[in-house]
């Protein structure tokens, strides 16, 4: 009797799962063995769904969202990362559009980052680790809906739609500005690195450095390199 009760169960199981349309994922993290671990547990535990690529660069996850050919269904992307952070990420997307539905990941605290993530377009945030939150919380975002899990307090999540209308138009992370190599630049110069530096450390000559600070600078609208730095710090912290 238990056998058949268990087949059936599962014969259901794998029916309902059957019904369920292709979820397609962009994974985001820094690290690589958190990106392996969640793609393992989205492969594991979610048979309707496809992880379809998995990034480090916020860049380049960014570039993916926006283009129609490589943009998933949903995002999932870490709130505290090297190069930009989780919020920059999300509100450089949720600036241009709708299309794709945002989930927040973080090891650090939920109430931390919630907020943080709200407020730059993110449909839910939910602890890297825990398996179950992780899939719940990716099908209700890429059915449209909004992911309020335990932990993350009364942030105002609104749908991919409803927030993509609150800030189309605004300005997009400062970040966003330069290119790849300009904000290697920038980060490096950030750090206290000199020109000679800057240049060893990026494997270019001394005037390719220059010619990538004082674009840098023009594009931040900074008279000075210390000026570039403040306004670089400042738009990064503003974005963790």
């Amino acid at each position: 009797m238990g056998d058949d009760t268990n087949t059936g169960t599962g014969a259901r199981d794998a029916r309902a799962q059957a019904r369920r349309p292709i979820i397609t994922i962009g994974l985001l993290d820094n690290d690589r063995f958190a990106l392996a671990f969640l793609e393992r547990t989205i492969s594991e535990l979610m048979g309707e769904a496809h992880v379809i690529w998995t990034t480090t660069s916020g860049r380049d996850a960014v570039a993916r969202c926006l283009d129609t050919s490589t943009a998933p269904n949903v995002l999932l992307t870490d709130m505290s990362m090297d190069e930009l952070s989780g919020p920059a990420v999300c509100r450089a997307i949720r600036v241009k559009s709708a299309r794709v539905a945002i989930l927040a990941v973080t090891s650090f605290s939920l109430a931390v980052y919630a907020p943080k993530a709200a407020e730059a377009g993110a449909q839910g945030i939910v602890p890297k680790a825990v398996e179950a939150p992780l899939v719940d919380a990716v099908r209700a975002v890429a059915d449209g809906r909004v992911w309020r899990g335990t932990g993350s307090g009364d942030a105002p999540f609104e749908t991919a739609a409803a927030a993509h209308a609150r800030l189309a138009g605004t300005r997009v992370p400062r970040q966003f500005l330069l290119s790849d190599r300009e904000a290697e630049a920038m980060n490096l110069c950030s750090r206290g690195l000199d020109t000679m530096q800057i240049a060893a450390d990026m494997h270019v000559g001394v005037s390719t450095v220059k010619t990538h600070l004082a674009r840098a600078m023009r594009k931040l609208g900074a008279a000075t390199r210390g000026q570039a730095v403040a306004l670089w710090n400042g738009a990064v912290e503003g974005e963790r």
